[in-house]
């Protein structure tokens, strides 16, 4: 069942946050770096303060991981992808990775960050905080959380996603106990001096102030925590199952006031109420005991070379946007050992974040001859594959590389609809690519993205109706700004299609012969008159999917001047570390195929 689809089951999943088991209410460097790899049986640690401490780190993963497990039996747990834990010894340390977080005459000194990306998450922990604090986790927990209920559901209120992220964020491990909605001091002191109108924090959304200025936000997520502390751990509430009618409410409607109303009652006394709960001289919290167990064996442990953890270093900062510095590092990194697989992995995803995609080719072949168990070696070279047209290597090669992708991850979303991409270039069997689609879409269910790139696929097959529902899907998905203009994007794609369809078979119905399709492989006709143009070989990522098939077409077409003028539109709007670099990448390709005709 497609939970995001089912919006009862949604309230259900959600719901059963109520219904814990077993658990007890109780009251409440100048020397040179030397880096060591750690894996657990969920995560991967890379740290400069040793074995024992990545270890350490990675059983509080594991433990918070296992409170999902035995909390949500129906909930994804897992990421489907890699989560990487990064445990750096102290601020020195950390400040290489992540230097903006403590820039400033008022820096922010945190003790952790978590940085969501593609193809795997970074988790940044730091020890000499950490070791200070009774929730010594609780940033990068309260991200990890985000990271498990965002892979779940499409959308909840801002509130309850940022209040069950302080909740779960809170929690404490230690030896073999769990305490589950433990208090966040500081929230208390921010209640005490201030409160927003209940109303007001139900209707924050992330573009408001509330939830992007300084005070306005420490008392939005305050409150929210202190709302869904109250819905999880009142009695009174989870008696009458208070959440459980506010979620019923909210799958039946959209506007948060109305939907609030019908689940929680008068919002002034139910304000009256949260205000009451948070003023207690004590509250609840859930002693349980740790559902997983740890040895030895559970653990693999290498030590990591200095030019390895270079390109550590570098893929953090790249994915905070800082590519000279990143750069400057894999120079580094490349002149101590240019033959270490995870060097030249690094040097690979560098150039496909250029645009250069040869360069990028270079260095995915040679990680791979080198021996790298990294699943984005084989899984980029067979996307450069299936992006460039002509294709650059046989269907066998890139069927190989995908297999060889999965081996090393098997549940990566990415693969699945590379694989869908393959099976679609030979339409003698469309349902390969269909099921592909689909089990690309059951592994991220939440990603919009991800599912319109499924229905642009199935567009090319000539399977409109899957692709239309496809795009109705993630439309009814889509939160964020740049979601509803891929939405709107993608649902013109399939009206041209259609339209397109309808012309081409009245043309023919015209001639008095039997109604074409367009071959399913060119979902947009060639005008008549048109030249047709050679094959331009360029790459953009997933996320630019319809520009890049409009920008395909247009070269075939010999409309040089559309495609220049689509990409110049699409620079502007770029987002992420590889957007851009690549739109620059290709128009400056246009503009020398126009020079050169």
């Amino acid at each position: 069942m497609n939970m995001l689809q089912n919006a009862p089951y949604r309230a259900l999943a959600l719901f059963l946050l109520l219904a814990w088991s077993g658990g007890s209410p109780a009251v409440a460097a100048s020397k040179r770096e030397s880096w060591v790899e750690v894996r657990s049986p969920h995560f991967v640690a890379y740290s400069d303060a040793g074995e024992a401490e990545a270890r350490r780190t990675l059983e509080g993963f594991e433990g918070i991981r296992s409170v999902f497990t035995a909390a949500l039996p129906g909930l994804v747990v897992d990421l489907h992808k890699p989560v990487i834990v990064i445990v750096t010894e102290n601020e020195a340390s950390m400040r290489r990775f992540v230097p903006d977080q403590f820039a400033g005459k008022d820096p922010k000194r945190s003790s952790g960050l978590y940085m969501r990306g593609r193809e795997r998450d970074l988790a940044i922990v730091r020890l000499d905080v950490g070791r200070q604090e009774d929730q010594p986790f609780a940033v990068v927990f309260h991200e990890y959380t985000h990271a498990i209920v965002h892979n779940n559901f499409a959308s909840l209120p801002t509130w309850l996603d940022e209040g069950v992220a302080e909740f779960y964020g809170s929690t404490e491990i230690r030896s073999k106990r769990v305490y589950l909605g433990r208090i966040p001091f500081h929230h208390l002191g921010t209640l005490r001096r201030g409160r927003m109108p209940l109303k007001a924090v139900l209707q924050v959304s992330h573009d408001s102030p509330e939830y992007m200025e300084g005070s306005k936000a420490n008392q939005f997520y305050a409150q929210s925590w202190a709302m869904v502390h109250y819905l999880f751990l009142d009695e009174a509430a989870r008696k009458a199952g208070t959440l459980g009618a506010y979620l019923r409410a909210l799958s039946a409607q959209s506007d948060p006031l109305a939907a609030a109303q019908q689940g929680f009652g008068d919002l002034a006394a139910f304000e009256g109420r949260i205000a009451q709960y948070v003023s207690r001289p004590s509250l609840a919290f859930l002693d349980l005991a740790l559902q997983v167990s740890l040895s030895d064996k559970d653990f693999k442990v290498r030590p990591v070379g200095e030019a390895e953890a270079l390109a550590l270093r570098a893929e953090v900062l790249a994915q905070a946007r800082k590519e000279e510095d990143a750069g400057l590092l894999l120079d580094q990194a490349k002149a101590l050992d240019p033959r270490a697989p995870q060097v030249q992995v690094a040097l690979g995803l560098a150039s496909l974040r250029k645009g250069d995609w040869a360069g990028a080719e270079r260095a995915l072949r040679a990680a791979r001859e080198a021996g790298s168990t990294d699943f984005r070696a084989p899984l980029h070279l067979a996307e450069l594959a299936l992006q460039s047209l002509p294709a650059t290597a046989p269907s066998e090669a890139i069927l190989g590389w995908l297999e060889e992708a999965r081996r090393l991850e098997p549940d990566f979303p990415g693969i699945q609809l590379a694989l869908c991409r393959l099976h679609a270039r030979e339409p003698r069997n469309p349902e390969k690519a269909a099921e592909a689609g689909k089990e690309a879409i059951r592994l991220a269910p939440s990603d919009v993205a991800l599912r319109l790139n499924v229905g642009s696929v199935l567009l090319a097959l000539g399977r409109e109706e899957e692709a239309k529902a496809l795009g109705d899907q993630a439309a009814r998905m889509a939160v964020e700004a740049w979601e509803r203009q891929a939405v709107a994007s993608y649902q013109g794609q399939v009206a041209r299609f259609l339209a397109q369809r309808e012309a081409l078979a009245m043309a023919a119905a015209s001639q008095s012969g039997p109604a074409l399709d367009p071959p399913p492989s060119m979902p947009m006709a060639t005008p008549p008159g048109a030249s047709r143009g050679k094959p331009l070989k360029f790459w953009l990522p997933d996320t630019l999917a319809d520009l890049r098939r409009e920008v395909h077409v247009a070269v075939l077409e010999g409309r040089l001047d559309d495609a220049i003028r689509m990409v110049k539109e699409a620079i502007p709007k770029a987002k992420g570390p590889y957007e851009k670099p690549s739109l620059k990448a290709l128009l400056e390709h246009l503009k020398a195929r126009k020079a050169g005709a």
